[in-house]
């Protein structure tokens, strides 16, 4: 009987054989303090004194799925809890509620996705099986933090439904996004048919701003003079908080929708006037009561100008793709992937990197600045000199130009002109 210690995966165990049992108790990364414990433990055994826990029985996945929901439910903002209970209830628990956590394996979740994508009429999508099974691995990644797991299943779930997707796919997806011509008719139609709603799009269009921080922007926020907005709430489910990523950022403005904010701003104020306000109303873009825009009716308009858009020649995307076709149209032009990821408050430039690949400027195809030596074996006489000829201003040439040109291009030196009359012998 003896209590020894061993180390797996970065974390201290201690090892505990009495009895005839062994029973495994997790200490953490701190070595000396589970040294302190296994001493403990043998003088306990050497006593007499100590005591083996009895066996408790193993939770299920449905029971720590469970216990992890009403454990981290004051974390989680209004819209991820609504999923997570549907996600638990509609597709973890009938799948995998039953199986005691240890004996989930990898064989589990093939199966799940076998018969999520397989086996049904309407199969899920790569990425709605990603939210589902994301959800699990977080739950058993905190098992494994807290001992109870040794290992997780899920430890290799990106690379496997890397593979589903490839598999199920014809061609590699990219986002999609409106060229400059589709969004000055998408304007045009929206600022003829859906006036109230043509200032939010086009601040959406033109700052790559989500629907729900477009619609939480206020006066205050906005500085006319400097072309800057700050981005500090976001209007979701009928509430206010923080943005996405929890941080405020600052979105620069162009001159158009510094100018077309400068004349909204104006119409609210005679807004006020006409309709007896007390004052402007603090949202930019607020609805015909002074309050905030009811996330159904900008729904609404939406699909009548998409409905319109559609009929005159233009693609009928989501209303989150103008965010997309800002930053593809930004990156096109020239713009920094560091400024677009400031812009649309990605925490990483290379997100933005790897979602917008596709709209990076195609490689140059003048190659001159690696002409380091001044020429090349196929064009000696250099880049800057091709250029010049190419021109349809004609080169000067001498005759004494005209020899050295005729000995680099075929190699043969020309005579001396008058070296005979020249020379003292014949």
């Amino acid at each position: 009987m003896a209590a020894k210690l061993r180390e797996r995966d970065g974390f201290y165990w201690v090892v505990v054989h009495v009895n005839g049992r062994r029973k495994w108790k997790k200490i953490g990364r701190d070595k000396r303090e589970a040294l302190k414990v296994v001493h403990k433990i043998n003088a306990q055994l050497a006593l007499g004194s100590y005591q083996i826990e009895a066996p408790q029985r193993e939770r299920t996945v449905a029971e720590a799925l469970r216990a992890w929901f009403a454990a981290y439910r004051p974390t989680f903002s209004e819209s991820f809890t609504e999923s997570a209970e549907i996600i638990m209830r509609v597709h973890l628990e009938p799948a995998f509620g039953s199986i005691p956590l240890s004996k989930l394996c990898e064989r589990d979740l093939l199966g799940f996705v076998r018969a999520q994508t397989e086996e049904k009429t309407r199969p899920l999508s790569p990425a709605t099986l990603t939210n589902i099974l994301s959800l699990l691995r977080r739950v058993l990644t905190l098992a494994v933090d807290e001992g109870e797991l040794q290992r997780n299943p899920c430890r290799n779930l990106g690379r496997l439904l890397t593979k589903v997707r490839q598999q199920r796919a014809s061609e590699v997806s990219r986002v999609d996004s409106w060229t400059r011509e589709e969004v000055a008719r998408l304007l045009g139609l929206a600022q003829a048919h859906e006036p109230r709603f043509h200032p939010l799009l086009l601040f959406l269009l033109s700052t790559g701003c989500r629907k729900g921080e477009g619609i939480a922007i206020k006066w205050e926020d906005v500085d006319l003079v400097g072309g800057r907005v700050l981005i500090r709430r976001a209007f979701v489910r009928g509430r206010f908080r923080t943005p996405k990523t929890g941080r405020a950022r600052s979105v620069a403005l162009s001159p158009a929708l510094a100018a077309a904010l400068e004349d909204l701003l104006a119409q609210r104020r005679r807004e006020a006037l006409e309709r007896g306000w007390p004052e402007v109303p603090e949202l930019v873009f607020c609805s015909e009561t002074s309050g905030p825009l009811d996330d159904r009716n900008v729904t609404r308009s939406w699909d009548r100008l998409r409905r319109r858009a559609k009929a005159a020649g233009v693609r009928p995307l989501r209303l989150h793709d103008a965010r997309h076709s800002f930053a593809s149209l930004a990156l096109a032009s020239g713009k920094s992937i560091r400024w677009v990821a400031a812009q649309l408050g990605h925490a990483n430039p290379e997100l933005t990197l790897r979602v917008y690949a596709h709209a990076l400027r195609e490689e140059e195809a003048d190659l001159s600045f690696l002409d380091f030596a001044g020429g090349t074996r196929r064009h000696p006489r250099g880049t800057e000199r091709m250029r010049a000829i190419g021109t349809t201003k004609p080169l000067r040439v001498t005759p004494r130009r005209g020899l050295r040109m005729l000995e680099r291009e075929t190699g043969i030196e020309p005579a001396t002109l008058g070296l005979g009359s020249r020379c003292s012998t014949s």
